[in-house]
């Protein structure tokens, strides 16, 4: 009796999966490739210039960004957490620096500084842009000294006009170097 229980919920799954495969536009089916009069409209094409992207689509209007550094055997290290952000433009990237490493900074060397963005590449095949706005804005992107164990947040608005694309910031200060990177969605085309 259970075995004829299971056949009936299966033979009724399938015939319901296989009564639906016509698609969600009543009878009619999917197109074939080659048809054009189908009701399918295609109302947006990508124009991708490469297959790596984020994955994001609009971007954040908040990002936060982790720093946390880190004694090695070349120094003080930086690992950045997430290592590529994405953010709307005219959104906010935020920046927390956490110290693991002794304490950092001079009057002549900030201990941590974000430098400007470039703008490396666009997400489309369209040729890359001229006269491209600062990307970081209203931020003093310097940790001029930090304590062990301290942490501090910087806080960089994102350009309401920056291009849409990848751009790369480096750290520096006394720390190893290192190039992370953030993409900017939607902004200019």
């Amino acid at each position: 009796m259970r075995h004829d229980r299971f056949a009936i919920a299966l033979l009724l799954s399938v015939a319901a999966v296989l009564g639906g495969a016509t698609g969600c536009n009543g009878e009619k089916g999917a197109p074939s490739p080659g048809k054009t009069d189908a009701p399918y409209v295609v109302t947006q094409t990508l124009d991708l210039a490469s297959d790596t992207v984020s994955g994001c689509v609009h971007g954040a209007s908040l990002v936060k960004v982790l720093i946390e550094l880190k004694p090695s055997d070349k120094g003080c290290t930086a690992e950045v957490t997430p290592a590529s952000v994405c953010v709307a433009a005219g959104g906010v990237v935020r920046f927390k620096v956490e110290n693991g490493c002794a304490a950092l900074g001079d009057p002549d060397r900030p201990a941590v500084q974000i430098t400007r963005p470039v703008f490396k590449r666009r997400l489309t095949t369209l040729p890359a842009p001229t006269g491209v706005p600062e990307l970081f804005q209203n931020c003093v992107p310097k940790v001029q000294r930090i304590d062990r164990a301290g942490s501090q947040v910087v806080l960089c608005d994102v350009a309401p006009d920056a291009f849409e694309g990848f751009y790369k910031y480096g750290l520096t200060g006394q720390i190893v170097p290192l190039d992370p990177d953030v993409e900017v969605r939607p902004g200019r085309k």
